[in-house]
């Protein structure tokens, strides 16, 4: 019944832009307009509202799922991207290598990624302005949950079934607000439908703006549960997911939410004892399982590929040495997500590039086979597991920290001996969690997140390996990245609405 209703979805969501005075996503030759303003008396029918209530799914498919988590994930160096589509190259160019013997190697052709995104952050790069893709879809998402909003109220429906339909939206309109605050240098806050604002605020107030709504949605979700709550919220949901999150399922999913916040904008040095036992606090309470985890399976029809675990094996993106030495020996997911293959230097672009393992077909991360694998919008069980194991550790709970890393280890498979009772030092514990987000984590859209606050992304990575032009793996190299913590407004929006 709900691919049925599809049909609907995708009619009306087409007729909605994404932001307040922003051009066509691809088509630099279209004069921008207002087609926010769209109330129509179906939304009046239960039926309806939930049919436009799962449309939030169009704006979280393709390209959203390739592209953007594809950045993310070169940006945090675990995957690498050698090619010019759409701006990837650009993205993960690094600033210098220096290798093991002292020779220091710069891009062979442009400069440093900073540079490279500001001089394709233009109407006319069209597809090949990175900057946008994230930016378009996070508003566009914004856009349609406003709608909902403002027309709940006029539902012919119970209490139960309005307030199911307002979490659902506030919901998404925390993510899309979370999301824009932790990429973007500064954006706009919108709240109702039609609404055009010119007023730019920095990214950390648009991250306010989401705690603001999460703290909304809380007080929606503690007065309401189960019965006519839950059903609606199902009915919202699109049945190719493969799960069904209820109120206190999505109660789990705010309190990772706020933890992500706070965590994932904040550079660890400057986070107190006080924030990461708030983390902790959040994250006890938070996804406490994956059947809770928003996901998105693979589909023929509506991802159809369009996605990293089915791009990846398509030699769009490699995996990257500096991922490949931080799994342990022993590590089950060494030979079950990766097999042995070099290519250094793809076509000349830059030995950063390079990989000594390719992606295993069909694996539980790499497969094209409908609903084989598991893309995760917000938190999952395993993240959660380690945001509280990070948080128990550097506040000296060591044995309940690593207790929290087993858990997230086991559930993936890794055949790893237990770290609790070892006797690692915080150091050392702090380390293993490292490893582990970036192999346990990996696809998730958060790598990039974890360079920025370790100090990686703009800075460097020491003891680093990486192939030579002649396929040498050097193993204590130095990577100087470099990177723009933060992106700047893209030019489809800023050339209508100046920041």
């Amino acid at each position: 019944m709900k691919k049925n209703r599809i049909l609907y979805i995708f009619l009306f969501v087409s007729t909605i832009f994404f932001s307040g005075c922003q051009d066509n996503l691809l088509d630099t030759d279209i004069e921008p307009a207002n087609l926010n303003n769209v109330t129509p008396t179906s939304l009046t029918i239960l039926s309806a509202m939930e049919s436009f209530g799962a449309g939030v799914y169009n704006h979280l498919d393709f390209p959203y799922l390739w592209f953007t988590y594809g950045y993310h994930e070169t940006m945090g160096d675990n995957l690498t991207m050698p090619w010019g589509n759409f701006g990837g190259r650009w993205i993960n160019q690094t600033q210098s290598i220096t290798l093991d013997n002292g020779s220091v190697i710069t891009p062979p052709q442009g400069g440093p990624q900073p540079g490279e995104i500001d001089v394709r952050n233009t109407r006319a790069a069209g597809s090949d302005n990175a900057t946008q893709f994230e930016w378009s879809q996070m508003y566009a998402l914004n856009s349609q949950c406003n709608i909902i909003l403002d027309n709940v109220d006029n539902l012919v429906a119970n209490d139960a079934q309005k307030n199911a339909v307002r979490a659902w939206a506030l919901w998404w309109k925390a993510y899309a607000y979370s999301k824009l605050g932790s990429l973007y240098e500064q954006g706009v806050i919108v709240n109702a439908a039609g609404e055009v604002s010119t007023a730019f605020v920095d990214n950390d107030a648009l991250l306010a703006e989401s705690s603001r709504v999460l703290d909304e949605l809380t007080t929606v979700l503690n007065g309401n549960s189960g019965g006519d709550f839950d059903a609606t919220l199902a009915n919202m949901q699109l049945g190719i997911t493969g799960v069904v999150i209820d109120g206190a399922g999505m109660l789990e999913n705010v309190n990772t939410l706020r933890a992500r916040n706070l965590i994932y904008n904040t550079a660890v040095g400057s986070m107190t004892t006080a924030d990461w036992n708030q983390v902790a606090s959040w994250a006890a309470n938070g996804v406490s399982t994956n059947a809770n985890a928003f996901i998105m399976k693979s589909e023929s029809t509506f991802i159809n590929n369009g996605w990293l675990p089915g791009r990846v094996s398509g030699f769009w993106y490699f995996p990257s040495p500096r991922l490949i030495q931080d799994i342990n020996a022993g590590d089950a997911r060494l030979t079950t997500y990766f097999e042995p293959f070099v290519f250094p230097n793809p076509r000349g672009r830059g030995i950063q590039y390079g990989c000594n393992y390719f992606w295993l077909d069909e694996s539980p991360i790499a497969s094209g086979t409908d609903g084989s694998v598991d893309m995760y919008y917000a938190g999952s069980y395993e993240e959660n597991q380690l945001l509280m194991a990070e948080a128990k550790i550097r506040t000296n709970d060591i044995e309940g920290g690593l207790a929290n890393l087993d858990n997230a280890r086991a559930a993936q498979g890794a055949g790893l001996p237990a770290t609790v009772g070892t006797g690692l030092t915080q150091a050392e514990a702090l380390e293993e969690v490292r490893k582990e987000r970036r192999l346990g984590l990996i696809m998730r859209s958060v790598a990039f997140y974890d360079a920025r606050r370790y100090g990686v992304a703009a800075g460097s990575r020491t003891g680093a390996h990486v192939l030579d032009a002649d396929g040498n793996l050097n193993t204590n190299a130095t990577i100087n990245y470099g990177y723009r913590e933060y992106w700047p407004v893209p030019a489809f929006e800023s050339d209508f609405n100046p920041p």
